[in-house]
């Protein structure tokens, strides 16, 4: 295989990659209509793709939120929001 066919296929892989995660954007708009086993699917397989350095970037992110949600009392919303 000559090179340019590899950064041909490359680049398609990644244009690709890249559309799924833009539909997965986009669809977060909705996110009241999504399944919530999908959207814990979803993110299984994102956090299986990251680093070490990736996962505790996903962890520190996912603290402040919890932090976040027992000061504002969000979590008791969301617990509604769910049943």
């Amino acid at each position: 295989m000559h090179d340019n066919d590899i950064d041909s296929i490359d680049k398609k892989i990644n244009q690709s990659a890249n559309d799924d995660l833009n539909g997965l954007e986009s669809s977060l708009n909705h996110v009241e209509f999504m399944e919530r086993e999908d959207l814990h699917d979803k993110a299984r397989e994102m956090i299986d793709d990251c680093s070490r350095y990736e996962l505790k970037k996903v962890l520190k992110l996912l603290i402040k939120i919890a932090r976040k949600s027992f000061e504002d009392n969000t979590w008791l919303k969301e617990i509604t929001l769910i049943y």
